[in-house]
């Protein structure tokens, strides 16, 4: 136990409790040694009686992974959430340079090569009039009922129960009719019905009835100017057309809903409307959207900016840094239009690897903009952390200091105030790393226009 030791006296000194910490030391030495005067002239000495006495700081510390540093709770649950965002960064960055890797090779471009001008070289040979991908930004919510929950074992002041997060953006709630929202709310609710009429914003397919002739990206049912994947006999015996069309349709035709969720037709798949006259019965989700600026109360999940309620300073820092490490995020729509090139100068086989490299991309792009979202909020954790970490942990060291800790308080506090550097460090090396890969990741979907 004598890694963090000839710190310790450094870090109480620090925290303003050493004087109180070497009465109480000699005390304690005197009572195990009675035959033996105890006298302090040197901080080694002090560090002897605190070992003496059965104190002292662990062997190992935020470097390698240990956050039970001081021994008081709300202390040690910052450090917690120091290496909860270390490990939460390397995974995300991980997860996207992997995902970037598996973009690289569907394409077959190499890592060393310039992936933008590789592409577009790709995009030239294959495509009439370039790639069309248009991208929502990905959702990302926050638990606040586990965020107050956490926040409620850091600091007893907190009810759970009582307290509530305020939330800029939406806020999950119950669906039912009755379903009321603050008054700088609205409320939006999710239905799902195959084939239902949607008047407000569509996720899944659209079908959308042609009266006269047009593109479709998706299955065109009718006549079809171009070729047709597949036929069907219709009513009168005729063939018609019931697959993808690569002229023009006139009849109906069924897609992916537009990536902006709008739809001229038939939903299938789950519609969204704000402020439906019957409520949310029957919804499978409903949400109070707050308008402008607002911050309402939120017990649910929280969609957008968020404040966690009032608390000590370390479990304040640590809340609202855990609450965006702990973020799910969920893949954007994305739709992705393009004409394929035809005749005798088109590489037939080297064509079906770029369709088949796009129809991956539909997969791949979603979760790699959802990525990208949890980098961001999980980037600006660590700053967040990173700015709190003097504050909170002095917090926790005055706290004990006013009030009644005892002597092993006291020393554990003396131990986290020597960790700050190793906080700093592994907040550093950790948002360095991830901040590489976002970086690398924004720029690739640059490239690819979405």
């Amino acid at each position: 136990m004598n890694r963090f030791r000839r710190k310790l006296i450094g870090g109480l000194a620090a925290s303003a409790a050493v004087g109180l910490v070497a009465t109480q030391l000699v005390g304690c030495a005197q009572e195990a040694h009675a035959a033996e005067p105890v006298a302090v002239t040197s901080q080694a000495q002090l560090e002897d009686l605190a070992e003496m006495c059965g104190f002292g700081c662990p062997d190992e510390g935020i470097a390698e992974g240990n956050a039970s540093i001081s021994g008081v709770a709300s202390v040690d649950g910052f450090f917690q959430s120091v290496i909860n965002f270390q490990t939460k960064a390397l995974t995300v960055s991980g997860g996207i340079d992997a995902e970037l890797q598996a973009i690289r090779a569907d394409f077959g471009i190499a890592a060393d090569a310039d992936f933008e001008a590789s592409l577009q070289a790709q995009i030239d040979a294959n495509l009439v009039a370039g790639l069309d991908i248009d991208v929502q930004p990905a959702r990302c919510s926050v638990d606040a009922h586990a965020t107050l929950e956490a926040q409620a074992k850091c600091d007893a002041s907190i009810d759970p129960g009582m307290a509530s997060v305020k939330c800029e953006g939406s806020c999950e709630v119950e669906a039912s009719a009755e379903v009321e929202c603050d008054a700088s709310a609205m409320v939006e609710c999710t239905f799902t019905a195959p084939s239902a009429e949607c008047t407000g914003s569509c996720k899944g397919s659209c079908e959308v009835e042609l009266s006269a002739a047009a593109s479709c990206s998706g299955e065109c049912k009718g006549s079809c100017s171009g070729n047709c994947s597949a036929y069907v006999k219709n009513a009168e015996g005729e063939a018609e057309c019931s697959g993808s069309c690569d002229g023009m349709c006139m009849g109906s035709c069924k897609a992916e809903a537009e990536a902006n969720g709008s739809c001229s037709g038939k939903c299938e798949g789950e519609c969204t409307v704000q402020e439906p006259e019957g409520g949310c019965e029957g919804a499978v989700r409903a949400e109070c959207k707050a308008m402008g600026n607002a911050m309402i109360d939120c017990k649910g999940k929280c969609d957008g900016n968020f404040e966690p309620p009032m608390a000590k300073a370390e479990c304040q820092a640590s809340a609202k840094a855990d609450a965006k490490i702990n973020v799910e995020c969920t893949p954007p729509r994305v739709a992705i239009n393009y004409t394929l090139k035809a005749g005798a100068s088109v590489d037939v086989e080297a064509q079906a690897r770029f369709v088949a490299a796009l129809k991956n991309l539909e997969v791949r792009l979603p979760k790699l903009k959802a990525s990208l979202a949890k980098a961001e909020l999980v980037l600006d954790a660590g700053e967040g952390l990173l700015g709190d970490a003097s504050g909170a942990v002095s917090a926790g060291v005055s706290a004990a200091i006013d009030g009644d800790a005892d002597i092993k308080a006291k020393i554990g506090l003396g131990c986290a105030v020597t960790q700050l550097g190793a906080v700093g460090d592994a907040l550093g090396d950790a948002s360095t790393k991830l901040q590489a890969s976002f970086t690398a990741a924004t720029e690739f979907s640059a490239a690819l226009g979405g």
